[in-house]
């Protein structure tokens, strides 16, 4: 059973989430084969979608709003306990035999988590997906949270606060000093102060509170859409609205020394929430910027951000942050680099995004590649399945790729330039970890 955090991306793009609100007018001139979806709100507020593309292997999932963004003070890093513990013992059945039926069925089962969801997916051959749906059932909707093991669970949870990159570690902060006290600024990881304190109450009371109707979406990629629905309505999940988790942009900075060979800085202002008139145009911007290589091994050279790095005369690097949530965002820019030339990029860098200016190539440019990386996500089942669930669970629907690109076609020069100027007017937030003495604070850019 494979867990991991879901976390944003640095190097690539993250615009194949939403832009509901835009995908209308323009069509565009690529046509994606037509596979039947299907979308199906029930009584309860559960969102069902499905996609069929009669591949041989089945991709479904069950979300729910039960992201860190939704804990309080007092049961702090519930949800990567329970990413952790998916698969272990539920009410029904115990950790062996979950293991086992999907290693007989030929499938597997993994958990996620982010700042507003937790997921639980299986993928198993289509022959099988009985086998695979009764797991997925015991497993997201029967928890039993034995003290026993949510113990064996400890020591693989020091060791994930262990093995964080300084890259996470930085965009944790990041939204810390950006979202403050609210539920967006809660790490998506269990804090070192509560490793071991999260008991099985506290789990039961944390998914009371979460895995509702009217929380949660289940959506299937080679699914019969009539069975996937008819699954969700037996589904036993109760029945209420929950935490609203509000969040509220506040920025700020937060500088965490720890002598490392290498400085890592994050800083970013307000962006677009999924759905807002912004998304597409931002998604465009964040391209033109540079997000990364475009050529395996390359360098990006010729990007915004990397020529800014080439011309401070600093060793590092440097991508464009797009993080898009439901009723919130954050623009801006990472750097990695050298602590004695940190300084020096991160001035060159501030500037090319605070003084940047775009032109119709340059737009041209970023739409094609915030394009390419949409229908290029649709390539695997797993980030379909994903990109899907977080639809339907934050916007009702489910968009074809093809809507999302004519959004992005739609966008003009005037509409980044609009949408920068936004990000400007916001308050800044920024984050450093490693060597930090070199590293400028917000009033100094």
């Amino acid at each position: 059973m494979a867990s991991k955090a879901a976390k944003p991306s640095l190097l690539k793009s993250v615009v194949n989430r939403g832009f509901a609100a835009q995908a209308a007018a323009q069509q565009s001139s690529y046509t994606l084969p037509q596979h039947n979806s299907k979308v199906t709100t029930l009584p309860s507020g559960t969102v069902v979608a499905s996609l069929e593309n009669n591949a041989p292997v089945s991709h479904v999932a069950l979300l729910f709003k039960a992201g860190s963004r939704y804990e309080s003070a007092s049961n702090q890093g519930a949800a990567h306990m329970l990413r952790a513990c998916a698969g272990l013992a539920t009410n029904n059945t115990t950790s062996f035999a979950i293991t086992r039926t999907i290693q007989q069925a030929g499938g597997s089962l993994s958990a996620e988590s982010g700042r507003e969801h937790i997921l639980y997916g299986v993928d198993v051959i289509r022959d099988n997906l009985d086998a695979g749906l009764e797991i997925l059932r015991e497993v997201g909707t029967q928890p039993a949270f034995k003290p026993w093991e949510i113990k064996s669970c400890v020591g693989r949870i020091k060791n994930e606060l262990a093995l964080r990159d300084p890259s996470i570690i930085a965009v944790e902060l990041l939204h810390s000093a950006a979202f403050r006290n609210t539920g967006l600024g809660n790490s998506i990881f269990l804090p070192s102060h509560n490793v071991g304190k999260l008991n099985s109450d506290m789990l039961s009371g944390y998914v009371a509170s979460t895995h509702l109707t009217s929380r949660m979406a289940v959506v299937g990629l080679g699914v019969d859409h009539d069975a996937l629905v008819s699954y969700a309505s037996g589904l036993n999940v109760p029945n209420g609205e929950g935490e609203a988790g509000a969040a509220a942009y506040g920025g700020g900075e937060i500088r965490q020394e720890n002598g490392a060979s290498v400085t890592v800085v994050a800083v970013a202002s307000a962006g677009a929430s999924i759905g807002d008139s912004d998304a597409a145009a931002l998604a465009v911007a964040q391209q033109i910027l540079g997000v990364g290589p475009s050529t395996k091994y390359g360098s990006n050279a010729s990007s915004v951000l990397s020529s800014a790095v080439a011309s401070s005369g600093g060793v590092g690097m440097a991508s464009s942050i797009n993080i898009n949530y439901s009723d919130a965002g954050l623009f801006g820019y990472f750097v990695i680099a050298d602590p004695t030339s940190v300084d020096k990029i991160v001035h060159a860098v501030h500037s090319a995004v605070k003084n940047l200016k775009v032109s119709e190539a340059d737009v041209a440019r970023g739409k094609n590649q915030a394009k390419a990386a949409i229908l290029m996500a649709t390539e695997s089942g797993a980030e379909c399945v994903e990109d899907m669930g977080l639809q339907a669970l934050f916007t009702g629907q489910f968009v074809n790729p093809v809507a999302a690109t004519a959004a992005i076609d739609a966008v003009t020069p005037a509409a980044v330039e609009t949408a920068l100027q936004k990000v400007r007017r916001s308050k800044m937030s920024m984050s450093a970890v490693g060597s930090v003495k070199n590293v400028p604070y917000l009033d100094q850019l």
